[in-house]
């Protein structure tokens, strides 16, 4: 009877350490959408787009959402939603937009207004990162000029830093007494909106024994260091007649912006780069404007790279080849006029691949914080233009 007893234990303790293996193999494969949107912005911080784009979470459930599926394309086209609701998926990331000017209506006579509505329907929520992938240190204008060796890559439209390196925004110059010098320091010293600097003497007013002091504030900084003197006794020294609030400069951002301009390590013929650019976003053929008095066998040392559109971006860009998705036709021949040559990929041809570098990439990035979601990339999202 013991042994009986003994083995229908074993079996009832199996059957729990089932459940609970299934739970939390559940839980770690399942993420809350604000804590994957949280990760997304890490991953490329939604500050850096342009300011005419629309990125980020666009569509959101009504109930907060369990992410189970995170699901990969470059457009959120009908047959790459049908695509994503068979894969059972429930976020969305796609690169473009999939509301980019403002819509009037959610009706069934527009496609992207059904898309919406299916969406919504089946709760799918959708996000998309658009121009802060290209901008990225390691987006997706790096992931092109990847294919190349190259020893130098620098952006052709740089980008202003969100953040000063400091954490502040703001430098405050006051003078004041010298006896009222400790007492101000004192009190706002512990706030973590102020950074005292340090003080020097200042002969500026009355001959008196007064000093220069020196802080770096945020905005909310400024008005405590101001509370603060007024608090103070009055003396000799108007402190808020010497206040002097400046902004702090940002510096550019290390390797991000628009477009890259990448010098390469060893020079290559024009029909390399080519055939490098064929393998690299998987293309029978390419469209080549050669520059004019050049041939295929001309020496190329440095390529200007634009994902999707590189329209006005690369205008003039300081490159002998110029590779992108589209430009026109006068901007076409204004380059191979200046001894540049093109290569126009069509819009979302010379973007498509990195999907797989951001999976490889955002998964890291998910292990650093031992979470983990599945991601799919669509088999059906392609380039509306095809070569026949």
């Amino acid at each position: 009877m013991l042994g009986l007893a003994f083995k229908n234990a074993c079996k009832i303790d199996k059957f729990n350490l089932a459940k609970q293996n299934f739970f939390f193999k559940f839980v770690r494969n399942n993420m809350d959408l604000r804590l994957v949107c949280k990760r997304l912005n890490e991953y490329a911080n939604l500050g850096i787009a342009c300011d005419w784009d629309n990125v980020g979470l666009l569509v959101e459930p009504s109930e907060p959402l369990l992410v189970k599926k995170m699901f990969v394309t470059n457009d959120l086209t009908e047959p790459v939603l049908e695509e994503a609701v068979k894969k059972e998926v429930n976020l969305i990331v796609s690169y473009h937009p999939a509301i980019f000017r403002p819509l009037k209506k959610l009706t069934q006579s527009d496609w992207k207004e059904r898309s919406i509505v299916k969406c919504i329907e089946k709760r799918i929520a959708i996000y998309s990162p658009h121009t802060s992938w290209d901008s990225i240190d390691g987006g997706i204008n790096d992931w092109i000029l990847s294919a190349f060796v190259t020893r130098k890559v620098e952006p052709v439209e740089p980008i202003i830093s969100l953040t000063h390196p400091s954490g502040f925004t703001k430098n405050v110059k006051l003078n004041i007494s010298s006896e009222q010098k400790e007492t101000l320091i004192e009190n706002i010293t512990l706030n973590e909106s102020i950074r005292y600097l340090g003080a020097k003497k200042s002969d500026q007013l009355n001959g008196n024994d007064d000093y220069e002091l020196e802080f770096l504030t945020s905005p909310k900084g400024v008005g405590i260091l101001m509370e603060s003197i007024r608090s103070l006794n009055k003396s000799d020294l108007d402190a808020f007649s010497t206040l002097r609030v400046t902004n702090m400069e940002k510096p550019l951002m290390k390797n991000a912006g628009l477009g890259r301009v990448g010098y390469l390590s060893k020079p290559i013929k024009l029909k390399e780069a080519v055939e490098i650019v064929k393998s690299h976003f998987q293309m029978k053929t390419i469209r080549l404007a050669l520059a004019n008095g050049k041939s295929l066998d001309d020496i190329i040392k440095t390529i200007a790279v634009g994902a999707g559109s590189g329209s006005k971006l690369l205008n003039n860009a300081n490159a002998d080849l110029i590779i992108t998705g589209e430009f026109s036709h006068h901007e076409i021949l204004h380059e191979t006029h200046r001894g540049v040559s093109v290569i126009v990929t069509d819009h979302s041809n010379n973007e498509r691949g990195y999907q797989e570098f951001f999976k490889e990439q955002f998964s890291q990035l998910l292990k650093k914080y031992n979470e983990n979601i599945e991601i799919v990339i669509s088999e059906v999202d392609r380039d509306p233009l095809e070569y026949l």
